[in-house]
């Protein structure tokens, strides 16, 4: 795994010289985060802007790639995000950068209203979203990225514990299981584990052996294990089995 310096196209001069800094260390290039412009966003960086950045990372733009930056995709914002996002990939022209990737992510931003006790499918409008560019592009589609089961914007603290819950990443929907809280401590999760393992539309046909969450999922559905763990470990487990469905479906049929 290689980690990349990032410097945004909105960003001064201080992260710009670190990233310098950073390159120059571990010879791995850089990322340039554009923002695809939206509603208060800033217009997309013209050629003397990059220029200027590209000079003060002291890198070459085979050096660097290009994050583009969508945000949060909704339903009815998917319409409206496709045409600036194929603005946003032509401009700036004639870079022939490393690597371009769309980013953005689609999971709600709390799960409050989600009905208990069952499972409520929810569509990845970020997939969606880079396979309308992949069909209207010309080019190579870009790279895919996501922020997996996590709203792309930082939620306010809430108060008091969540619910045990289990985001589950199946082909272009999450299935999104809540528990009630009856049981001391989070031991409602052993039960929704248990649902979910015995869910043949959701659960894997490689059960345990898809990742690392789904192996932990059927230990706790099986009670193999005293803790059922916190929402730290509910999110770690459901960002294991959400890679690994995606890179599955990347390297199968080329969408995520």
């Amino acid at each position: 795994m290689v980690l990349l310096a990032v410097v945004s196209a909105g960003s001064g001069t201080r992260p710009a010289s670190e990233v310098a800094q950073a390159a120059a260390e571990h010879g791995h290039g850089a990322c340039l985060q554009v923002s695809v412009p939206g509603t208060g966003a800033e217009a997309l960086p013209d050629e003397g802007r990059v220029d200027t950045l590209l000079a003060s990372v002291r890198l070459e733009p085979g050096e660097v790639g290009l994050f583009l930056d969508a945000g949060p995709v909704t339903g009815p914002s998917r319409k409206a995000l496709t045409p600036r996002v194929l603005e946003a990939l032509t401009s700036p022209p004639g870079r022939p950068w490393r690597s371009v990737c769309l980013a953005s992510g689609a999971f709600p931003l709390n799960l409050t209203g989600f009905p208990r006790s069952r499972a409520t499918p929810v569509a990845r409008g970020d997939a969606r979203l880079w396979r309308d560019i992949a069909e209207r592009w010309r080019g190579t589609p870009p790279d895919h990225g996501d922020l997996g089961v996590t709203h792309p914007r930082v939620p306010p603290r809430s108060r008091g514990r969540p619910d045990p819950n289990m985001r589950y990443t199946t082909g272009s929907d999450w299935q999104v299981f809540v528990c009630p809280r009856d049981k001391a401590g989070n031991d409602d999760f052993f039960d929704l584990s248990a649902d979910l393992v015995s869910s043949p539309p959701h659960w894997p046909t490689t059960g345990a052996g898809t990742s690392w969450g789904d192996e932990r999922l059927e230990d706790r559905a099986a009670r193999r294990g005293d803790k059922a763990g916190g929402a730290t470990r509910w999110r770690a487990r459901a960002t294991s089995h959400h890679l690994a469905v995606v890179i599955s479906r990347l390297a199968r049929d080329g969408v995520p």
